[in-house]
C-alpha cells in the first residue's frame, strides 16, 4: 500500500476551497463550516505534505490521496541516494 485515497461526498458545498483539511500523522480532520464536520481514525501514519486533494463539482465530492509516510520516507531515501551517486554527498548547514 502506497496512499490511502478518501472519498468523502458533499452535497451540499459549492467549491473544495469551502473545506478545511488538517491532517495530522494518522486523523484526518475536515470541516466545512455549518454544513459539515468529520474527524477521521486512518489506519495508517500519512505524509501530510505530500497529500493531495480533488473537488468534483458535478459529483460534489472530494478525493483525498494521502501518501503513507513510510512509502514516501523509502521513496525521498531512494532519490537521495541516486543524487548522492550523480553528485556526490551534499554538506548541510545544520
Amino acid at each position: 500500500v502506497r496512499a490511502l485515497i478518501v472519498k468523502v461526498d458533499m452535497p451540499r458545498a459549492q467549491q473544495a476551497a469551502e473545506a478545511d483539511v488538517v491532517i495530522i500523522d494518522s486523523l484526518l480532520s475536515l470541516e466545512v463550516p455549518g454544513k459539515y464536520e468529520l474527524d477521521l481514525d486512518l489506519p495508517y501514519l500519512v505524509d501530510e505534505n505530500a497529500s493531495d486533494a480533488v473537488f468534483d463539482k458535478q459529483k460534489r465530492e472530494l478525493t483525498l490521496t494521502l501518501p503513507l509516510k513510510t512509502w514516501t520516507e523509502r521513496a525521498y531515501a531512494e532519490a537521495r541516494r541516486k543524487v548522492a551517486e550523480q553528485y556526490g554527498t551534499v554538506e548541510t548547514e545544520g
